[in-house]
């Protein structure tokens, strides 16, 4: 009974949850007092969620109003008394009603808790009662007022060593969970973020972008199955848990236990006898049939979805993407090339939309083992032309679209299925906010592809005629060994690449000064309104507005310093003007003006690019000789169609002289000693694109040494020396073996070109002024050419003592016209070696060694 003041404080404590599973281990159980129902069951809900009960009883104590714990385990038994509860000062009598209530609850207890547990003995009637502070207050025996003062430490320990398995299991579960929620969370609202920055535009909903998310990770990824399988395994473990302590009652993580057990099939545990036991099989066995069916069912819907999945058929939900349209032979450097520009953005994401199927790309893609640092490559099958495949690869939120020249027909048919993609993107306007590159195969279509976009197609689309830089490169190489190697130096991401910005500070300076305030960068030229002018003079006023174009490691790895190397120059004893050779000649085009015999071994759509970038380097005259299984009528063809689409008359300054041999005797050491190819200025070894990129290089391989087995070098004759084009990474192994190093790697020129036009259009600009050959000329020369006779004779008298400063070269490089200065040649200990080139030293004041072998690399203006 309750007297007339309330209860203690002591009482009515809630709080911490140490204070309230204060345990005695002398007695059998003690009751907290009187406490709100709803402090009761908060209190047990979060010591069965963190796996604080000491056991089922607790909990079940706390759902009743009264909470129990058990005291020694080793008690034989436990006495279980029903008080009277003092509830708002208000008294309650425990008569009759408490003793049913009493029964009840041991009957409930026995039924769910028979198995292991020490007896319990119900005491009917109410308990003794004490007095304290003049207020009768219900209690289980005296002992309780000595455990109602033990520490919070203690009453933690005697729960802890009350655990079962089911508490431990328990505690895994939901702490397993618990954490999955913790790391899945964060994940959906950093998508929802990217959502509402870069996809919500579109119309899409997030529901579907969050479910393609999904679906694309669960397809590649390899350990998504068993992830997502636990995961969906514990929430029903969890869900049904709450469910059944709810309905039915009892500890929380003895319920957790229950739904583990009737989720593995097993309804029979727990039952002792052998009628239970034998239904509980039956039951078991026929679970087991209706949950096959539905797994059955389940299955079928998942593969027919995964198979719509895994062949392309589905939308990507993307922005800010790049996507490739068509998959060729540079498909694979494009992406390297690419992963490389991003890998400093985190990575990115480049989307394939290809005719062939899914599986067989991602094969190729997956099957050159790619460096892609972080991105991500997603491939879909479609049309590259239709709308409903370019709406499939979200080609309208793209940032670029790449549209890829189909090298397995001729160069007007690849051209007019590009044509054909170009159109479908401007009826869409696609993409709304980004470029579009697209190879061309032939020259004449370029000005076609620019303003079939209709207005604002100039910035919109850029074109890139790879094929021409190609063969430009391979009609260099055969005067200058090693120029394409260098080149592509300066087209990839791994070295230095081209740059544009404005300074401020250069404003009014003269372009010479600012050559000379860049010591981590080579300027070049001025990008005005768009338009690049390499070397534009000495002399000339940089404006506001124009851009300062430089070959730089990084677009911020590179700042003018305050002065100018250049000024102090008076200092150093350097000339202001000197007559050298290369100044006598400065505006000379590179044309040796001779005739020449040239050897072309295979045939390939460059060559009508290669015979026209011969024409511009010979006199009339010259000789050229091919070599192929290609019938002779389609050669002429494609030369007539070349001299027509570029007005060039080759037929009037060569002598072709057509040689055709069958396919399977292309290699033959009789047909190869016919040829007297040690009679030639020059041999071109092409890559016979009617076949895989494989077989023309093992053709070519086979050619490589066939010839140089039949090369018996005379007196006074030259070293064999051909240009080779090859189109695999491994081939480049196989021509140092056998001692080629003048060639071109056609393929990742054509991604390196394409990877840069698309992360920087203004770089297309700087290709078409680089090597156009009319208004710069790409070359490596000597030193000595810069230097007068007489500083020339000075110079050679040091001997192994000669030394210069790249800024020396430069500044000598100068006074002899508009001349730029790219690099070197490394300065090696071994003198014999192959001279390797680097571009844009880091260190351009300290004095180096020079020797004969050595050369510069130069860009110089033909204007």
């Amino acid at each position: 009974t309750a007297g007339p003041r309330p209860a203690p404080r002591v009482a009515r404590r809630s709080a911490p949850l140490s204070a309230m599973l204060q345990c005695s281990q002398r007695t059998g159980a003690r009751k907290l007092g009187a406490m709100p129902a709803a402090m009761f069951r908060t209190g047990a809900l979060l010591a069965a969620l963190a796996g604080m009960a000491s056991s089922a009883e607790v909990a079940r104590g706390a759902l009743r109003g009264n909470l129990l714990v058990p005291g020694d385990q080793a008690a034989p038994e436990l006495k279980l008394q029903v008080p009277a509860v003092a509830i708002g000062g208000s008294d309650k009598a425990g008569g009759q009603n408490e003793e049913v209530k009493a029964s009840s609850l041991a009957s409930e207890w026995e039924r769910t808790h028979s198995d292991g547990h020490a007896p319990i003995r119900i005491a009917r009637g109410p308990p003794p009662a004490k007095e304290v502070d003049g207020v009768s207050v219900s209690s289980v025996s005296a002992n309780s007022s000595a455990a109602s003062s033990s520490s919070g430490s203690m009453a933690v320990k005697d729960a802890l060593a009350g655990w079962t398995i089911h508490h431990v299991f328990g505690v895994i579960i939901f702490f397993g969970f618990s954490m999955s929620l913790c790391f899945i969370i964060p994940i959906i609202r950093t998508e929802h973020e990217f959502y509402d920055a870069q996809v919500k535009g579109n119309g899409d909903k997030f529901s579907d972008y969050l479910s393609y998310r999904f679906m694309d990770w669960f397809t590649q990824r390899n350990y998504a199955p068993p992830v997502v399988l636990s995961f969906v395994t514990a929430t029903l473990i969890v869900t049904g848990a709450l469910i059944y302590s709810v309905l039915v009652g009892g500890s929380p993580s003895h319920a957790l236990w229950r739904i583990f057990v009737w989720s593995t099939g097993s309804p029979a545990e727990g039952e002792v006898t052998g009628g239970g036991r034998f239904l509980g099989t039956i039951v078991t066995v026929c679970g087991l049939i209706i949950l096959s069916l539905l797994l059955g069912i389940v299955t079928e819907t998942f593969a027919s979805k995964m198979t719509e999945i895994k062949s392309g058929m589905t939308r990507v939900v993307e922005g800010g993407h790049t996507v490739i349209l068509g998959y060729s032979d540079c498909t694979r450097c494009l992406l390297e090339e690419l992963s490389n520009a991003r890998e400093s953005e985190g990575g990115g994401v480049f989307v394939i939309l290809s005719k062939e199927d899914k599986v067989v790309i991602e094969q190729k893609v997956s099957g050159d083992i790619l460096n892609l640092r972080n991105s991500r490559v997603i491939v879909r099958s479609g049309s590259q032309s239709a709308i409903r495949d370019l709406q499939k690869v979200s080609a309208g939120s793209a940032s670029q679209i790449v549209i890829l020249a189909d090298t397995t027909v001729s160069a007007e048919e690849a051209d007019a299925r590009s044509i054909r993609t170009l159109l479908s993107l401007k009826a869409k306007g696609w993409p709304t906010h980004g470029r579009i590159v697209v190879q061309c195969c032939s020259e004449a279509n370029t000005n076609l592809f620019r303003q079939l976009y209709g207005p604002g197609g100039e910035d919109k689309v850029e074109v890139v005629i790879v094929g021409n830089i190609v063969a430009q490169l391979m009609a260099r190489s055969s005067e200058q060994h090693g120029l394409a190697t260098v080149f592509g130096m300066m087209l990839g991401f791994e070295g230095d690449e081209f740059y544009s910005e404005e300074w401020e500070e250069l404003v009014g300076k003269t372009f010479r000064e600012a050559v000379f305030r860049f010591p981590e960068a080579v300027a070049l030229g001025i990008m005005k309104n768009g338009r690049c002018k390499l070397n534009p003079g000495w002399d000339y006023k940089i404006t506001e507005g124009d851009r300062i174009i430089v070959l730089a490691e990084d677009n911020d790895a590179y700042e003018p310093v305050d002065t100018a190397w250049c000024n102090e120059e008076a200092q150093r004893g350097l000339p202001k003007s000197v007559d050298s050779p290369m100044k006598r000649n400065a505006r000379h085009s590179p044309r040796s003006g001779r005739q020449k015999r040239f050897l072309l071994i295979g045939w390939n759509t460059k060559v009508g690019s290669l015979l026209g970038s011969l024409n511009d380097m010979v006199s009339e005259g010259s000789e050229i000789t091919i070599y192929s299984p290609c019938p002779i009528p389609e050669r002429e063809g494609e030369i007539q169609k070349y001299e027509l689409q570029n007005g060039k008359h080759l037929q009037t300054k060569f002598k072709f002289h057509h040689i055709h041999v069958e396919e399977t005797k292309f290699s033959s050491r009789i047909e190869l000693s016919k040829l007297e190819h040690h009679t030639y200025d020059s041999v071109f070894v092409l890559a016979d694109t009617a076949c895989t990129n494989t077989a023309a290089d093992e053709r070519s391989m086979a050619v490589l040494a066939q010839l140089t087995h039949l090369h018996e070098k005379g007196p006074g004759e030259r070293d064999f020396d051909p240009v080779v084009e090859m189109c695999e990474d491994s081939t480049f192994e196989h021509l140092k073996i056998c001692g080629f190093t003048n060639f071109v790697h056609s393929n990742s020129l054509v991604s390196q070109a394409l990877a840069a036009v698309t992360e920087d259009a203004s770089v297309n600009s700087i290709y078409a002024d680089l090597m156009s050959g009319v208004t710069n000329s790409f070359e490596f020369v000597q030193f000595e050419v810069f230097l007068s006779p007489s500083d020339k004779a000075a110079f050679h008298a040091q001997g192994s003592e000669r030394k210069i400063s790249f800024w020396e070269a430069a500044h000598y490089a100068s006074l002899a016209g508009d001349i730029s200065v790219v690099g070197w040649t490394l300065e090696v200990d071994s003198p014999g070696t192959e001279p390797k080139f680097i571009l844009n030293p880091k260190d351009k004041t300290t004095k180096r060694v020079w020797r004969d072998q050595d050369r510069i690399v130069i860009i110089r203006s033909l204007e």
